[in-house]
């Protein structure tokens, strides 16, 4: 599923600490309590996919299990999204121009080319260019990967906890598998012309995620 990703960066109230390719942002969520604050990581090192997960404790850091078993369950199983971002038309001409200089056999011109990349990619980090648009690739929620007919209502609901500064990853899994009437996206996610599409929640296939904590 397509999504805005500039957009979603405003929803989620991220505008104070920029995300753009190439680099690791760990959006910390202070609560109230021991073991109960978490953060967001947005990791784009890889300037094709943005990786967004759900971790314990403040450092960004996977935590041993004897200290994450102390967290709350739903902070014990993995949630994440990755979304894959596309490469604008200017990129695609520096590629094109890459190839048919790599084909001419010229060394220096070779050289030249990987020189201009280079000093192209390092230009976009430095001005913080976001890639207008992504791809939903795959979404996973306290360990269990959810369907694409789901990923606007989960990812207007992440956006909505990551602005008010605290993650619920049961309320999200729940949003995934509710039953559904009718749906109207959010500003970042693009129709799928399927809103009207019934989805039922089955609780006694959801209920055992919520079980047994992580043991040490």
């Amino acid at each position: 599923m397509k999504i805005n990703i500039q957009e979603f960066l405003d929803h989620c109230g991220i505008t104070d600490e920029k995300a753009f390719p190439g680099k690791r942002l760990v959006r910390k969520l202070r609560q109230s309590g021991e073991f109960k604050s978490h953060c967001v990581i947005l990791d784009w090192h890889h300037s094709d996919m943005l990786h967004i997960e759900v971790k314990a404790g403040l450092s960004g850091r996977t935590l041993p299990n004897a200290d994450l078993k102390k967290y709350p369950v739903c902070f014990q199983a993995p949630t994440y999204i990755d979304i894959a971002t596309k490469v604008d038309d200017e990129e695609e001409e520096e590629e094109g121009r890459s190839g048919r200089a790599s084909g001419g056999g010229g060394g220096k011109k070779l050289k030249k080319s990987l020189q201009g990349e280079m000093v192209s990619a390092f230009s976009t980090v430095m001005e913080g260019k976001v890639p207008e648009m992504g791809d939903i690739k795959k979404m996973v929620i306290m360990g269990k990967e959810i369907a694409k007919e789901s990923y606007a209502q989960v990812m207007e609901k992440l956006a909505e906890q990551i602005k008010q500064s605290k993650i619920i990853a049961t309320d999200l899994l729940a949003e995934a598998g509710k039953f559904i009437t009718k749906y109207t996206p959010p500003a970042f996610m693009a129709p799928t012309g399927d809103e009207d599409k019934s989805y039922k929640y089955d609780r006694t296939k959801n209920e055992p995620m919520f079980g047994r904590p992580l043991m040490g």
